[in-house]
C-alpha cells in the first residue's frame, strides 16, 4: 500500500515546537496523555492557517531542509492526529525520525524533493521502497525503510506492533504447552 495524496509543501528551517505545534500551549501537560484533538487543532496553523480545517486523510506533507528542528513526540502525534500518511523532507534530525516513526508517522528523507513538488500536487510516497512518484509521473528514490522500519510504520507504531508480537508469541507458547 503505497500512501498517495495532496501535498502540503513547506520551506527551510520549520520548528517542530514553534511552527507545526505551538510548545508553550500545551508544555502543561508535557509528560501526559496526549490530547490529539487540540495537537490537530494547532498543527501547522502558525504557517497555513488553513491547514487544520482543510487537511485531508492520506495528504502528505513535503519539507525543506531542517525540518521539524527542536520537537517534541507532540509535534509527530499532531502531524500523524491530522491525517498525514508520510512526510517527505530534504533534511531532518534523527530524533524526529524516531519520534514519528514511533507514533506510525513515515518520513522520507529524500533531497531535492520541495523543488519538485508544489502545493496541491498529487503525489505517492512509499516508505518501503524509498520511491517517491511525482504528479507528472516522474520518481524521486530516497533511501526505503528497513523491514522492521516497515513493520512499525505498517502496524501504526512501536508500541501497537509489539503489542501484536507478543500476543502472537504468548498464543504460539500456549499451543505448546501440554
Amino acid at each position: 500500500m503505497t500512501p498517495r495524496g495532496r501535498a502540503w509543501v513547506f520551506g527551510d528551517d520549520v520548528s517542530g515546537d514553534d511552527g507545526i505545534i505551538e510548545f508553550a500551549i500545551i508544555r502543561d501537560g508535557f509528560g501526559k496523555e496526549f490530547d490529539e484533538d487540540a495537537l490537530r487543532a494547532m498543527c501547522f496553523r502558525r504557517l497555513r492557517p488553513e491547514f487544520p480545517a482543510a487537511v485531508q486523510a492520506g495528504d502528505i506533507v513535503v519539507g525543506g531542509r531542517n525540518f521539524a528542528h527542536h520537537n517534541h513526540v507532540e509535534v509527530s502525534v499532531a502531524i500523524r492526529a491530522s491525517g498525514i500518511a508520510v512526510v517527505v523532507v530534504e533534511s531532518c534530525d534523527s530524533g524526529f525520525l524516531r519520534r514519528a516513526l514511533n507514533v506510525g508517522l513515515p518520513v522520507m528523507i529524500c533531497p531535492g524533493i520541495q523543488g519538485a513538488v508544489r502545493d496541491g500536487d498529487v503525489i505517492a510516497a512509499d516508505p518501503a521502497t524509498g520511491i517517491v512518484t511525482l504528479a507528472d509521473g516522474s520518481t524521486r528514490q530516497s533511501k526505503p525503510f528497513s523491514p522492521r522500519m516497515v513493520q512499525i510504520w505498517r502496524a501504526g507504531g512501536t508500541i501497537p506492533l509489539l503489542v501484536r508480537e507478543f500476543a502472537e508469541r504468548r498464543a504460539q507458547s500456549e499451543e505448546t504447552m501440554p
